[in-house]
């Protein structure tokens, strides 16, 4: 179903949207037809969440969900829409580069053209050291290479979740070049929280870096400007629909339709155009 050609121009595509005059806005989603929703709005790309994506199958996350399961999601977003996806595999799915590098071939099989990968621990206690994640970006480009699909890397490191001192940002900045340095195509410094430490990754690495949304870096033309290439939500928008339909049914169990009719709901046509149709 895909065929090499088509991924190879849709990795190209999706590394080109990480150079582009505007932020790649990436709101992660969980299934098929919120990536057809999201292509439907006008994102040239779709990216998933692991949270989410865990969550909605009865898992928590932590690679909880089993990587078989999460590559038949993998499989219906990316038969679900002709734009670029992008998934989290969290630390890789694997105890050793042999298996990483089996989970990226079947990866790429499944339709998908680029990943997230960290570099904390099982439970966010504390960082892998730096030469056995380079050792892991090395085996994802090398599978990427040996399938001729040439994924879109982005390192995330989990310095500023573990580190809240001032040391952060130096060993941010110097696990980002190392990933640059083994293949990483963009850095993601989760929860980087100040401008002026974002200002400081963009101009000492010199390539796309990826930040989470959050409220103390809320400014998208301020990223823009500062040279964020590209911009997460992470399981937010999860979040805010569970969130919606909170409120909804809580409303309702007090016999109160307020919030239920308090916006127009998408109508049926509109609904139904977000199904892929078998060809």
């Amino acid at each position: 179903m895909f065929t090499h050609s088509a991924q190879v121009l849709k990795a190209e595509s999706f590394r080109q949207q990480h150079h582009g005059q505007e932020i790649l806005m990436l709101p992660n989603i969980w299934d098929a037809l919120g990536a057809r929703l999201m292509e439907k709005i006008g994102y040239p790309s779709v990216a998933t969440a692991s949270v989410a994506t865990a969550l909605v199958n009865g898992f928590v996350d932590g690679e909880q969900i089993p990587y078989s399961r999460l590559l038949e999601v993998i499989h219906a977003i990316c038969s679900a829409v002709d734009v670029p996806v992008t998934v989290d595999i969290e630390r890789g799915f694997a105890l050793d580069t042999t298996q990483l590098k089996e989970n990226i071939h079947l990866l790429i099989e499944n339709g998908a053209v680029g990943i997230n990968i960290e570099d904390s621990l099982p439970g966010h206690q504390d960082l892998y050291p730096i030469d056995e994640q380079v050792k892991k970006i090395d085996a994802v480009r090398e599978t990427a290479l040996q399938c001729g699909v040439p994924i879109v890397i982005n390192a995330r490191t989990d310095v500023f979740l573990i580190d809240k001192t001032e040391k952060a940002i130096k060993k941010g900045i110097e696990r980002g070049l190392a990933y640059k340095a083994a293949g990483a195509d963009c850095i993601y410094p989760v929860t980087i929280s100040r401008y002026e430490d974002i200002t400081q990754f963009v101009q000492e690495l010199a390539m796309p870096i990826n930040v989470l949304l959050m409220k103390s870096i809320a400014n998208l033309k301020q990223l823009k400007n500062m040279g964020v290439a590209r911009v997460s939500l992470g399981p937010h928008l999860l979040s805010h629909a569970l969130s919606t339909m909170k409120e909804i049914a809580e409303g309702l169990m007090r016999d109160d339709t307020t919030v239920f009719f308090s916006r127009e709901p998408l109508a049926q046509p509109y609904r139904d155009s977000l199904v892929r149709r078998p060809e």
